[in-house]
């Protein structure tokens, strides 16, 4: 029996910052065991704006996480979510000479790595994910698992997502202070699909909505395939804005309070409750009406879920028909943010996406405000054959002769 793997996860988002253990065996649903979140002092916006903070931020949490007197250098999968994150599109092919050649996994993999190698990007960017999105196999295009086809070519279209070279080198460099070593760089969105989409909502076709403190991104996925990514540099704290504006409260205290009393839905029965607002001098505190509450909320509110609004039907014409919309992240959890979203954008079937498959405390295991970092402990870039879709099931014989070819590929 396979031993339990112990993984690490570090996100870096545009308001807070996490650090996260899981272990992970053969049974296909990992554990978090521990996790820490931190207001993510020394960034800006998901960027490195203070080397010495930013650092600072990372240690404290990775020693919430790691027992002390560990001396190792820790390896983890860095999950970010910003919108400086661009993406491109790219395709080229390998040739194969001679007589017919069933593809393998490892000609996927060298069509891709020659895709990301001749991607003419700007110079000063980096790319941090390549994920296919279709393949051509001699003339025919649009095939999803070109695996043990007979083909004398084999293409690759590859959805690109790229970082500043700086952006990307300073969050490396912050890490590499506290002596952990990045694995690969996953832009959030795609985390968090991996931690909450099912394969069949991918297939059908649908649009991930990862809503954080200053950052919505979106990702939409048919047939299986990811065929859009976007952001806009607008979350869930511009309604915490202006609670604190309207409060003369800190961000802090304002978010707390959103979170005990906010809600995207006025509640009419509840209009004469008093919200109890704490004074920023440490004094007594005040109390306020919730319909004067609320009515303080409803522009902050209405200007959200109209951007929110805008990025989903633009998706929904550009792609349709994609009528299944996710919403994830902690900004998912506003009261009544459901209610809102089915009435904007109708009829389109809308759920909350809580992380799927994951063992741990419930607080934490099926938490959409950690989607992301969920999500992060799963994923992975390199491509595998249980990766691709399925195809129509082979003889037994073929199938084993399949898997020595690959595993030789893959070992010598």
């Amino acid at each position: 029996m396979k031993k339990s793997q112990t993984v690490y996860v570090a996100y870096v988002g545009t308001t807070k910052t996490a650090f996260l253990k899981a272990r992970v065996t053969d049974s296909g649903h990992p554990e978090v065991e521990a996790l820490s979140a931190r207001i993510a002092e020394g960034f800006d916006q998901g960027i490195v704006k203070d080397l010495a903070g930013a650092s600072q931020t990372i240690s404290d949490a990775v020693k919430d996480v790691v027992e002390a007197g560990s001396d190792e250098m820790l390896s983890c999968r860095l999950v970010v979510s910003n919108t400086f994150l661009k993406t491109y599109t790219f395709q080229s092919s390998i040739y194969f000479h001679g007589d017919p050649h069933p593809i393998t996994l490892k000609d996927v993999r060298e069509a891709i790595a020659q895709t990301r190698s001749v991607a003419t990007i700007p110079l000063d960017e980096v790319i941090v994910q390549a994920v296919p999105q279709e393949f051509l196999v001699n003339d025919l295009a649009g095939v999803q698992n070109p695996i043990g086809l007979e083909a004398s070519r084999l293409g690759v279209t590859l959805r690109l997502l790229t970082l500043n070279f700086f952006d990307h080198s300073n969050l490396l460099k912050a890490f590499e202070r506290c002596e952990l070593e990045i694995l690969e760089v996953v832009p959030a969105v795609l985390a968090s699909a991996e931690a909450v989409l099912r394969s069949e909502e991918k297939q059908a076709g649908v649009i991930l909505m990862l809503i954080g403190g200053r950052a919505t991104h979106f990702a939409c996925y048919r047939n299986s395939v990811l065929i859009d990514v976007r952001s806009i540099p607008v979350g869930a704290d511009c309604i915490t804005d202006v609670i604190g504006k309207n409060l003369n409260l800190d961000h802090l205290d304002a978010q707390r309070i959103k979170e005990a009393f906010g809600s995207a839905i006025p509640k009419a029965e509840f209009q004469d409750e008093l919200i109890p607002i704490p004074d920023s001098s440490g004094g007594k505190k005040t109390h306020i009406q919730r319909s004067d509450f609320e009515s303080q909320l409803d522009a902050g509110l209405h200007q959200f879920f109209q951007i929110l609004s805008c990025e989903l039907t633009s998706l929904q014409r550009q792609y349709s028909p994609l009528n299944q919309i996710i919403c994830t992240g902690g900004g998912a959890q506003l009261d009544g943010f459901l209610d809102r979203i089915e009435e904007l954008i109708s009829p389109s079937t809308v759920r909350i996406g809580y992380p799927i498959g994951f063992k741990g405390p419930q607080g934490l295991a099926t938490n959409p405000a950690f989607s992301a970092a969920l999500g992060g402990i799963k994923f992975t870039s390199k491509i595998r054959e249980d990766s691709l879709p399925a195809t129509e099931k082979q003889h037994w014989l073929l199938r084993t002769v399949d898997s020595v070819r690959n595993w030789m590929f893959e070992y010598f």
